[in-house]
C-alpha cells in the first residue's frame, strides 16, 4: 500500500514536472516567435519604405535626364541662331516660303508674319538667313518622330519659322502670306523674361495629339540684344513611357504632379486630386509639395512616395496601399500563426496524453519534454542553426519537428535579408572605388610643377553624387605652354563619370599634339559625337597659357565665363561669345579669344555648380556674389581663395543638399622670376 502511495506520488510530481515543463516550453516557444514575427514584420516595412524611396529617387534622376536632352537641344538651337546673326556671311541664304497645302504630313520649313502691317520685302534678308535652321531642326525632327511634334522660332522682327508636319492648319493664311500675332504668345513672353531654357506648364495639343509641355530659349543677335524665342514641343506621353510607366502591381501606380498640384501623367488614367487620391489630407498634400522627397503614410493607410524633377519642379509619385506592402509580413505571420497552433494543439494533445499515461510513462516523458525545452530556449534565443533532436516517435518529437522547420525557415529569411544588404554594402563599396579612381584621374599633387615659377595653380573638384561630371585638368604643352582645362558633362552619377573619364582623357592627348583651343575642341568634338547614343554632351573652358609673356588662346564651348584678377580693377568676368557644347552635333566651328595676364594677375575658372549654387529658399548664389567674394581674396594664396569661395558657397546654401559638382581652379601668373 505504501508502494502504491509513494507510487501515486511519484507520477504526481512527474505529472506536475511534465505539465509546468511543458507550459514553460509553450510559453517560451511562443514568445520566441512572437519576438520574430514583430522584428520580421519591421524589419521588412522598413525596407519596402526604402524601396519605394529608391524607387522615386532613380525615377525623379531619370526624368531630370530626359528633360535635360531636350533643354540641350533647345540650348543649341538658340546657340546656332545666334552664330547666324554674328557670322551670317558664313551661311547661303534659303528660301521659307508661307505654308502649302500640299506639304500637309510632310516635314516642311515655312514662315508667318507677325502683322499685315509688317514690309515683307523688309525682312526677306533675315528670312534667307534663318532658312538654315533646316539643317539642325530635322535631324532632331526625325529621331524624335512621334515625340516632337514642332519646332519653331519667333523674331523680335516679326518672322516666324517652323518645321513640322501641320501646313496650312493653325495659322490663319490671307493672301500671299500667313499672319500669326506671336508677339502675345506666352511662350514668348515669357522667353524675354527668362533669359535661359524653360519649360512652360503642360497643356493639351491643338491637334489632338495628346498633353504637351514646350521647352523654350531665347536668342540674341550679333550685339548681344534679344532677337526672339525658339521653341519645342513636346508630348508628354513620351515622358510619361520613360518616367512614370513602371509595373507596380494591380493597386499601386506612379503618377506625375506638376508644380500647381495638378496631376499630367499617366493621361490615360482619369485621375484628379479629389477622385483619386482623396485619401490625402491637406496637411498630407501641403507637405507632398513643398517637400524635396520623402515617404509619407496617409490615413487611410496608403504609402505616398515622391520626389522633386528638379528640370521642371514636378514631383514624381508612387500610391502604393499598406496592404500591398504588408502583404509579404502578413504571408509570414500566417505560416507563423499556423505554427504557433499547430504547437499549441500539440502542446494541449500532450498534456491529455500526459494526464492519462502519467502512471505508465511519466518517467519516459520528462526526459524528452526537459530536453525539448533546452532545444527550444536554443532556438527561440537566435541560435537558428541548432536543431532539436526527435527522441521519440510520438507528439513530442513532432513538436521537436515544428520547431526545426520553423528554425530552418526563419534562416532562409534572415539570409534573403543578408544577402540584400549586402548587395547594398557591395554597390557602396564600389562607388566608393569609382570616386576614388575619378578622383585620381585629377592632378591632386600641389604645386605641380615646381620648377616653374612663374605661376603658382591650384585646383579642387567636389562632386554632389559619389562620381561626378564635372573634371578639371593642367598639363604642359611644351615647355612653354601651359593648357588648363575646366569642363561640366551634361547629366550627373554613373553615365556622366565615364563621359568624363573619355572626354579628359581625348582634350589632353589632342592637346598635346599641338593647335589652337578651337581646333582641339573641333576634333574631340567629332570623336565624342561617334557612338553617343546616349546623348550627352560637354561644356568645355580650354585655355593654353603661353608661360613666358602671359598670353592666353582660349576657347568657350558653353561654359562658364572665366573670372580675370587685374591689380587696381579687382575680379571681373571675361565674357566672350561662346561656342555650342561639345559633343552636341557633328562638323561643329569652335571660336577663340585671347588675352594677355601681366605679372600679378590671376584667372579663376569654375563649373555652373558655383554660380547656380541654391539654398533653401531657391535663391541662386550667383556670379555676383562670387566676384565679391573673390575679391576679398586678392592677398591670398591659390589655395586659400578656393578654400574661401567653397565655405563661402557652403555657408550661402546651409542645409540644402548640393545638387551639382562644384570645381574650380585658381591660377596667379608671377611672371619671369
Amino acid at each position: 500500500m505504501r508502494k502504491s502511495t509513494i507510487r501515486k506520488k511519484l507520477q504526481g510530481v512527474v505529472l506536475y514536472i511534465s505539465v509546468i515543463a511543458l507550459i514553460i516550453t509553450g510559453a517560451v516557444g511562443i514568445a520566441g516567435m512572437r519576438r520574430i514575427q514583430d522584428d520580421s514584420e519591421k524589419a521588412l516595412t522598413q525596407q519596402m519604405e526604402q524601396n519605394l524611396a529608391n524607387l522615386t529617387d532613380s525615377k525623379a534622376d531619370l526624368a531630370d535626364s530626359e528633360l535635360g536632352k531636350y533643354a540641350g537641344y533647345v540650348r543649341n538651337f538658340a546657340d546656332y541662331i545666334h552664330d547666324l546673326y554674328v557670322n551670317s556671311g558664313d551661311y547661303m541664304p534659303h528660301e521659307v516660303l508661307p505654308p502649302r497645302i500640299e506639304n500637309t504630313g510632310v516635314l516642311a520649313m515655312q514662315r508667318a508674319i507677325v502683322s499685315k502691317s509688317l514690309d515683307v520685302p523688309s525682312v526677306m534678308g533675315e528670312i534667307s538667313m534663318l532658312g538654315n535652321l533646316r539643317h539642325i531642326w530635322n535631324p532632331v525632327m526625325i529621331e524624335k518622330e512621334g515625340v516632337i511634334t514642332a519646332i519653331y522660332a519667333g523674331t523680335k522682327s516679326g518672322v516666324m519659322l517652323t518645321y513640322d508636319k501641320n501646313s496650312n492648319n493653325g495659322i490663319p493664311t490671307e493672301g500671299p502670306e500667313s499672319y500669326y500675332n506671336f508677339h502675345e504668345a506666352d511662350w514668348y513672353k515669357r522667353g524675354q523674361e527668362k533669359g535661359g531654357v524653360f519649360f512652360t506648364d503642360v497643356y493639351p495639343d491643338n491637334y489632338n495629339m495628346g498633353m504637351m509641355i514646350t521647352c523654350a530659349a531665347p536668342f540674341y543677335d550679333a550685339e548681344e540684344n534679344f532677337a526672339g524665342v525658339v521653341c519645342m514641343d513636346i508630348l508628354i506621353s513620351d515622358l510619361y513611357r520613360a518616367i512614370v510607366d513602371v509595373d507596380l502591381g494591380d493597386e499601386a501606380y506612379a503618377f506625375l504632379v506638376d508644380g500647381k498640384g495638378k496631376i499630367i501623367a499617366p493621361p490615360e488614367k482619369e485621375i484628379s486630386a479629389e477622385q483619386n487620391i482623396s485619401d490625402i489630407t491637406h496637411s498630407l498634400a501641403k507637405k507632398i509639395m513643398s517637400d524635396d522627397k520623402g515617404v509619407e503614410l496617409s490615413d487611410s493607410r496608403i504609402y505616398y512616395a515622391y520626389k522633386t524633377i528638379e528640370s521642371t519642379g514636378w514631383k514624381f509619385c508612387v500610391r502604393n496601399p499598406e496592404s500591398v506592402i504588408l502583404a509579404p509580413v502578413r504571408s509570414m505571420n500566417e505560416r507563423v500563426i499556423y505554427t504557433m497552433l499547430s504547437f499549441l494543439g500539440a502542446f494541449v494533445i500532450i498534456v491529455v496524453l500526459a494526464v492519462i499515461a502519467a502512471r505508465k510513462f511519466s518517467g519516459k516523458l520528462t526526459d524528452p519534454i526537459v530536453a525539448l525545452e533546452h532545444d527550444v530556449k536554443e532556438i527561440s534565443g537566435g541560435n537558428l542553426d541548432y536543431r532539436a533532436e526527435i527522441r521519440t516517435n510520438d507528439e513530442i518529437g513532432d513538436l521537436a519537428k515544428s520547431f526545426n522547420d520553423m528554425a530552418a525557415s526563419l534562416k532562409d529569411y534572415v539570409k534573403n535579408l543578408a544577402a540584400v544588404t549586402a548587395e547594398k554594402e557591395r554597390i557602396g563599396a564600389e562607388l566608393n572605388i569609382a570616386t576614388q579612381i575619378q578622383a585620381d584621374m585629377l592632378p591632386r599633387i600641389f604645386p605641380p610643377f615646381p620648377d616653374h615659377k612663374e605661376f603658382d595653380i591650384y585646383a579642387s573638384m567636389n562632386p554632389a553624387k559619389e562620381v561626378g561630371g564635372d573634371f578639371y585638368d593642367f598639363f604642359m604643352v611644351d615647355d612653354d605652354h601651359l593648357a588648363l582645362v575646366m569642363a561640366d558633362v551634361s547629366g550627373k552619377g554613373v553615365p556622366a563619370a565615364l563621359f568624363m573619364v573619355i572626354s579628359k582623357t581625348l582634350i589632353k592627348n589632342r592637346a598635346q599634339m599641338g593647335g589652337t583651343p578651337s581646333e582641339i575642341l573641333a576634333d574631340v568634338n567629332e570623336q565624342l559625337c561617334e557612338g553617343n547614343e546616349a546623348e550627352l554632351f560637354v561644356t568645355v573652358w580650354l585655355g593654353i597659357l603661353e608661360i613666358s609673356t602671359g598670353h592666353v588662346t582660349a576657347s568657350n564651348a558653353g561654359h562658364e565665363y572665366p573670372a580675370i584678377y587685374r591689380p587696381g580693377e579687382g575680379y571681373t568676368l571675361f565674357k566672350t561669345k561662346q561656342s555650342p557644347a561639345v559633343a552636341t552635333m557633328e562638323g561643329l566651328k569652335f571660336r577663340s579669344s585671347e588675352f594677355t595676364l601681366n605679372p600679378g594677375d590671376s584667372l579663376y575658372i569654375y563649373t555652373d555648380g558655383v554660380a547656380e549654387a541654391t539654398n533653401s529658399n531657391n535663391e541662386l548664389y550667383g556670379t555676383d556674389r562670387m566676384i565679391a567674394t573673390l575679391n576679398q581674396t586678392i592677398d591670398m594664396k591659390v589655395d586659400e581663395v578656393l578654400a574661401v569661395m567653397k565655405k563661402s558657397v557652403d555657408d550661402f546654401t546651409g542645409d540644402a543638399p548640393q545638387f551639382d559638382d562644384i570645381t574650380m581652379l585658381s591660377l596667379r601668373y608671377n611672371g619671369k622670376c
